[in-house]
């Protein structure tokens, strides 16, 4: 398995971003897994575009298969006294493949500080058993580069499950030292969506949009993460996701919400 600094390093500039062969073992049936298809925009643009500070938000549409020769576009959309707010697009062979939009803001004094999300009061990764039901078959692409521990609520695919939840333990098997926010994104999207844990059974899923509000970048991602997701409403073939994630020591690295077509 490549590790997320040598994926990255393979960005190759270009007159008008950078282009990339999809990595194969980063990839979730015919196209790349989302989360990679995030840390790569974030790359061409934190390469593209100087002193732009902490990521503090984003937001990405995938649009179609992120496979074959990639290229990542980028523009600057607006520049403030603190903050930067850049389009990205990721292209296929044959058309769009994501959208994005990036805010990367300075810091500044404020006397308003709270924080009411609190990581769930779970056992720590060293005592939980592994996210995969013991006989599943072996993981393929992408999920080969995390280790997952299940650390409260249930998982896929469980009929007696009180609610389409769960919190993970997660980590890389090996980052190779990426940029610490380009590695927040490959990670903070790896789990399955949660409405998943109330399939009848194994049925295809899209994950259509996908939004990342930061709290902290940490200065690595080598550690255990805490990844929670519950689906807050399904109809209609769509689940409403929310997210969040800590670090070990408990403290809120980021929050977000996706919506996911699915075909169960």
């Amino acid at each position: 398995m490549s590790s997320l600094r040598a994926v990255v390093e393979t960005l190759v500039p270009e007159t008008d971003g950078f282009t990339i062969e999809a990595p194969a073992d980063w990839a979730q049936g015919r196209t790349l897994y989302g989360g990679i298809t995030a840390a790569l925009a974030h790359e061409a643009v934190r390469r593209s575009h100087e002193g732009l500070g902490p990521l503090r938000s984003s937001q990405f549409t995938f649009i179609g298969p992120a496979a074959g020769k990639l290229r990542f576009t980028s523009t600057l959309l607006r520049r403030g006294k603190s903050s930067a707010l850049i389009g990205a697009d990721c292209f296929n062979e044959e058309g769009p493949a994501a959208r994005a939009l990036f805010v990367f803001g300075a810091g500044r004094d404020s006397k308003v500080t709270h924080d009411f999300l609190a990581m769930p009061n779970v056992p720590a990764p060293e005592v939980c058993n592994s996210f995969r039901k013991e006989g599943a078959a072996a993981p393929r692409g992408f999920w080969n580069n995390f280790e997952t521990r299940l650390a409260s609520g249930n998982r896929l695919f469980d009929k007696d499950a009180a609610r389409p939840e769960f919190a993970v333990w997660t980590r890389f098997l090996d980052t190779g030292g990426a940029d610490p926010t380009t590695a927040l994104l490959a990670l903070a999207d790896c789990l399955p969506p949660a409405a998943m844990v109330v399939f009848p059974q194994p049925a295809p899923i899209s994950t259509m949009t996908w939004t990342v509000d930061v709290a902290r970048v940490p200065s690595s991602l080598d550690g255990w993460h805490l990844l929670w997701a519950a689906s807050e409403q399904a109809a209609s073939g769509y689940s409403l996701q929310n997210m969040a994630m800590w670090n070990e020591a408990g403290d809120l690295v980021a929050a977000g919400r996706q919506n996911v077509a699915i075909f169960a």
